[in-house]
């Protein structure tokens, strides 16, 4: 049986320290009981420096780790490719598999245009690509999806938007996967307009006003967004996100914000985006009237 990353650094803290007494737990009990190191004295294990050396080759003879030129440190910054320049267990790489990932597509029968290419996807098709392949993106805005089945499912939702931004990029906002942090620093490294496509609930009203250079969000006409949520609001996510939301949705100057959270506060109920799914109405672009875009232009 092979240490774990947990036992590997306190063997490393040991080696480099010439530490000579050890707290006996579940790590200390392995490398005593696999590698026949240590003396054991009630609670703690004596360690001379011939332990010490024979623990450092057992490491490298079972994981190929040299402790005198690499860490236990420096795995995390690897990819498994690189982990196994070091070791013979990829898994000690500290970098995920989707690290920096990002899934995008865009609207129906429109190309993929990034980095100076053009890319025919198909309708349920999407592009998974790490942050850092992206050198352009050659669209007239970003499209932010939250929720992955309406991402996955973009053709069964009805959008209207202005010419100006008809040929948008669609992000996936991400989950335990595709993490939204490297949504945001894509964001950071673009100039594009960002259109806010998610729950209409408190949350995301929230998270709609923090995208950099935001034009508003996608919605249905207040009207029928008013009558919906009557027949289908969920009460239940409005009690629970409530108590963190709203003292910045009351304090919010944005007209669009503003609107919506008076209908979300009249009914108590919020909308989640999987009802567009295949439905009957339009989404529109609401945009926003302070708008952080025309900012970033002055």
């Amino acid at each position: 049986m092979k240490p774990s990353r947990t036992q590997l650094r306190v063997a490393e803290k040991a080696i480099k320290e010439k530490l000579e007494l050890v707290p006996l737990h579940k790590s200390w009990q392995f490398f005593h009981e696999e590698y026949n190191v240590g003396l054991p004295q009630g609670t703690k294990l004596k360690l001379t420096e011939q332990d010490r050396a024979k623990l450092k080759e057992m490491i490298r003879l079972e994981t190929s780790i040299n402790l005198q030129q690499t860490t236990v440190a420096d795995f995390s910054n690897m990819n498994r490719e690189q982990a196994l320049e070091h070791a013979t267990n990829e898994k000690l790489a500290g970098k995920k598999v989707k690290d920096k990932r990002l899934a995008f597509k865009t609207l129906a029968e429109q190309p993929l245009k990034i980095n100076q290419q053009q890319y025919l996807l198909s309708v349920n098709g999407h592009m998974d690509m790490c942050l850092d392949q992206i050198q352009s993106i050659e669209h007239n805005c970003l499209l932010i999806i939250e929720n992955y089945r309406c991402f996955d499912q973009l053709q069964q939702i009805k959008l209207q938007l202005p010419t100006q931004y008809n040929q948008p990029l669609v992000v996936y906002r991400g989950d335990n996967y595709y993490k939204e942090n490297t949504l945001r620093q894509l964001l950071a490294t673009t100039n594009l307009p960002v259109i806010a496509m998610l729950d209409i609930d408190l949350k995301s009203l929230m998270i709609a006003c923090s995208f950099p250079r935001v034009i508003g969000l996608m919605c249905m006409s207040v009207p029928e967004f008013e009558v919906l949520l009557q027949e289908k609001g969920n009460s239940e996510l409005y009690t629970k996100q409530l108590p963190e939301c709203q003292q910045a949705l009351n304090t919010s100057a944005e007209p669009v914000i503003k609107t919506l959270w008076d209908l979300l506060r009249k009914y108590q109920k919020v909308w989640v985006q999987e009802h567009d799914l295949g439905a009957g109405y339009e989404l529109r672009l609401m945009e926003f009237s302070c708008r952080k875009y025309n900012d970033h232009l002055k």
